[in-house]
């Protein structure tokens, strides 16, 4: 669509698609973890005018994607170890209990499962990681869905843009991306025999290994960039109108 069509449609619609903009800008890394923006910054790459940005921004702020700052500014939400700690602890409560409750399923259907841990390995032997990123997504959203419970069906939704977040940075080691696709084999292979504990065991090991292995690069990354960090530029970059990597 052409950007000057943008501007001809509805608030609310326009408001959406401009917020869905930036998120997905925010989730694929272009607009990275502490990077500032402006909401002229924002409405001249989209094609809008500045009024869509700022109910875009807001929308996002509830979300925890971004932060608001004086002068028509705005900072991405920085990546918070806690936070995701916390996060990946509560998924692991989730996906143990919900992998438990297919398990006793009689006939549970694991056709769309194998199809994904197909793709799955398909994709990690191209080394596509932002397919990678969407299957695992997909794999473990479609077992809350599988179990038919709408309040974890709800709330898994919410976290899910946190999650996809920090999914890059696990997947970015080549070496854990084929273990991803045997432990969710693992699990589905358990959720078919029946096998609840066992099923329960391999969901909790393998959302624990994610979450290790995620500590683990974030750590890393932190490290790495307090040793290269430079003030003088830090502030240049804070001063800017446009997006940086500065916090």
């Amino acid at each position: 669509m052409p950007p000057q069509a943008l501007n001809r449609i509805p608030i609310e619609i326009l408001r959406a698609r401009v917020a869905q903009e930036i998120r997905t800008a925010i989730l694929r890394g272009d607009l990275p973890p502490g990077s500032h923006v402006t909401q002229e910054y924002l409405a001249a790459q989209l094609g809008v005018s500045r009024e869509p940005v700022r109910q875009a921004l807001l929308l996002l702020q509830r979300e925890g994607l971004v932060h608001a700052q004086p002068n028509r500014r705005a900072m991405v939400a920085p990546l918070d170890r806690q936070f995701i700690s916390d996060v990946y602890g509560f998924r692991e409560a989730v996906e143990a209990a919900v992998v438990a409750m297919l398990a006793q399923v009689p006939n549970f259907d694991a056709t769309p499962f194998h199809e994904l841990i197909a793709r799955g390995r398909t994709a990690v032997r191209q080394g596509d990681r932002s397919t990678l990123i969407q299957l695992d997504m997909t794999f473990h959203a479609s077992l809350y869905e599988a179990a038919g419970n709408q309040v974890i069906i709800e709330v898994m939704r919410g976290q899910w843009s946190h999650i996809r977040r920090v999914m890059a940075m696990v997947l970015a080691r080549a070496s854990y991306r084929q273990r991803v696709w045997d432990e969710h084999e693992a699990i589905v292979r358990n959720i078919c025999a029946g096998r609840a504990a066992s099923a329960s065991a391999a969901a909790s090991r393998h959302i624990r290994a994610a979450k290790k292995m995620l500590l683990s690069v974030f750590d890393a990354t932190a490290v790495a960039n307090a040793a290269t960090s430079d003030p003088a530029r830090d502030e240049r970059r804070r001063k800017r109108f446009g997006p940086s990597e500065g916090k």
